[in-house]
Order: C-alpha cells, then structure tokens, then sequence
C-alpha cells in the first residue's frame, strides 16, 4: 500500500454503535431522577420540558453519530481511490478513476466521480450505492453549519445499516482488494 494510505476495513463499526448506544443511554441516565443531581439540575422543571430536551439531546447525538459513520465511509471510498489511482489497477474501475483524476486533478467529487464509477463498473452493487447521495448530502448539511434544508434526515440506525451493507458487499472493504 503507498505510504500514507490506510484503509478501513471494517470502519469498527461495532465499536461506534457500543459508543452511540453508551451515549443515549448516559443521555437518559443523566435526564432522569436516578441521577443524583437530577433534582439540582432540574430545579423548577416541568416534567415535559425535561423529556423533550431529553428527545433534543437523543436526536443531536443520532445526527452526530451518523455523521461519524458517513465520514468514515467517505474516507474509505477516498482511500480505494487514491490507492486504485497510485497502484495503477488495471481493472475497469480502476481505469476510469485513473481517467477521472486525470480530468480533474485535485477536484474529484465522491458522489459524482467515485461513486458513479463504482455503479458502472460494479453494477451488481447499484443497491448498496442508492442511498448514498443522498446520505452524504445529509453530511454535507451537517458538517457545514446546517444552515440549509437537507432534504431527507438520517438517523444513525439507517446509517449503520446503509454502511453494514456497504462493507458487507463492496470489495474495497475486503483484505487484500486494494
């Protein structure tokens, strides 16, 4: 592997989910009266307004989750191309990335450059590649202020299924592919 590179293989994706699921449950911990400062922190509360903030917080920590999932994915689809780019895979996928960073240098898009070489060239996984655009606009919504409509929100249930499907089928995610 080039120096430099460093492929994911398994995005540990066991370990986010343990780390999302520890979180949402010090969140409900933390909002409820088995808390030990709830009653300090709470003070003059309605019980209402206690479990919606409860529900704001659960919400943030889904949204920021999968933001860490979806980066992930991006680094690895980044990676496998770079690699593809630097080895000089003579496979036909590899090819046309080599034709697309040719093109355009430093300015490749994940979506519209990787990604669809990825549908062409492996059309077995058109599936798996469906829900990605629109998920990575969702991280691009989230990671740069959130200050427009992203359309369709993804939690990190979703998420995590997507990116199991993902390092389940693609070959980039197998030992020894790239």
């Amino acid at each position: 592997m080039p120096e430099g590179f460093r492929l994911v293989p398994a995005l540990q994706l066991d370990e986010l989910a343990s780390y999302h699921q520890d979180v949402e449950a010090s969140l409900r911990l933390y909002f409820s009266p088995s808390n030990p400062t709830y009653d300090e922190r709470f003070v003059g509360r309605r019980e209402d307004d206690v479990r919606q903030e409860l529900k704001s917080r659960i919400e943030e920590s889904e949204t920021r989750s999968a933001l860490v999932l979806l980066t992930r994915l991006e680094a690895s689809f980044k990676v496998d191309f770079d690699i593809r780019c630097k080895k000089r895979k003579k496979d036909p996928l590899s090819r046309h990335l080599r034709e697309v960073e040719k093109k355009r240098k430093k300015r490749v898009h994940l979506v519209e450059d990787i990604l669809e070489g990825w549908k062409v060239h492996h059309s077995e996984l058109f599936r798996q590649i469906g829900d990605l655009p629109s998920a990575f606009k969702f991280r691009n919504w989230v990671a740069h202020g959130r200050y427009w409509e992203p359309g369709r929100k993804y939690d990190f249930a979703y998420v995590h299924v997507i990116a199991k499907a993902i390092i389940a089928k693609f070959p980039l995610f197998k030992e020894g592919a790239v």
